[in-house]
């Protein structure tokens, strides 16, 4: 496939991905530690699920919004929402994997939001009282386990550079000798961005044995789409690891086209690692 082919097929699973996302969330989501901690005043495991309904419902007006922006080629905006998703990936999986940290993720947030708790200066969170009751985090990269450690950094960074106003984004903003807002950059490389977060989010959260589905078909369905995806980002990664390898047309891209490969490369890696149920052995 060429790179108008390899988008059109990216679009498709975006479509699908928000069709089980909306159908997920309106069939599957439901708040029961929050239901459970205002009916008996109890914390409990349960506030896990509710954190991981919460970042995935969050997660899927983004998308959303995403496929809004790609259709009207406004990428960069497109990148600045990913990098919120991928946040609420890496911290719904290490939620999943550090269910006593419950005040972090759930108690603490909701108590400085109604101004209860308040973060001073040195990030430490205190109540009215002036008592310590927790530390605030560091940030995504205090969250990321297992695979998604090999291309954190090198990833976060791209994302980042769209958050904010860095002038190492320089070219999608101009088109010599003037500035232009209607430069169409990197269609290709944004979407399976788009693609390699969501699948990870949607394994960790609805491809999971013992998890509620509307019915047996779309659960069966949801399965197929996370299998669909990973096979397409497991050759287009390929594609795209040959395409900045072989790329030479412009000496002074070098040192990024070297960086781009080894990060594509990570990320294709990461494709194996277990999140959900899936099983991944047709993955080659």
């Amino acid at each position: 496939m060429n790179n108008t082919q390899y988008i059109n097929e990216i679009n498709k699973i975006i479509k699908k991905f928000i069709f089980e996302s909306r159908k997920f969330v309106q069939y599957s989501c439901f708040p029961y530690g929050l239901h459970d901690l205002l009916i008996i005043k109890e914390k409990n495991t349960k506030l896990v699920y509710d954190f991981e309904y919460f970042s995935f419902t969050k997660s899927t007006k983004s998308l959303i919004s995403i496929k809004s922006l790609l259709d009207e080629s406004q990428n960069e905006d497109a990148m600045i929402l990913l990098r919120s998703v991928f946040e609420n990936y890496l911290s719904t999986r290490y939620f999943q994997e550090h269910p006593d940290r419950i005040d972090d993720f759930i108690s603490n947030p909701v108590q400085i939001a109604l101004g209860h708790y308040i973060v001073n200066e040195g990030g430490m969170i205190v109540n009215r009282d002036k008592v310590q009751v927790g530390k605030q985090s560091h940030g995504p990269s205090t969250y990321k386990l297992g695979k998604d450690k090999t291309y954190f950094t090198r990833f976060y960074d791209i994302l980042s550079r769209y958050a904010h106003c860095n002038y190492g984004i320089i070219d999608h903003y101009i088109d010599m000798p003037t500035y232009t807002y209607s430069k169409e950059n990197n269609p290709l490389l944004i979407r399976i961005f788009v693609i390699f977060i969501f699948t990870k989010l949607f394994e960790s959260v609805v491809t999971v044995e013992g998890e509620d589905h509307k019915d047996e078909r779309s659960e069966q369905s949801c399965y197929q789409l996370v299998k669909d995806s990973l096979s397409l980002q497991n050759e287009l990664f390929s594609y795209l690891i040959v395409y900045f390898k072989s790329n030479n047309e412009h000496e002074y891209l070098r040192f990024q086209n070297k960086h781009m490969k080894e990060l594509l490369k990570s990320m294709k890696k990461s494709l194996h690692e277990p999140l959900g149920s899936i099983d991944k052995t047709f993955l080659t």
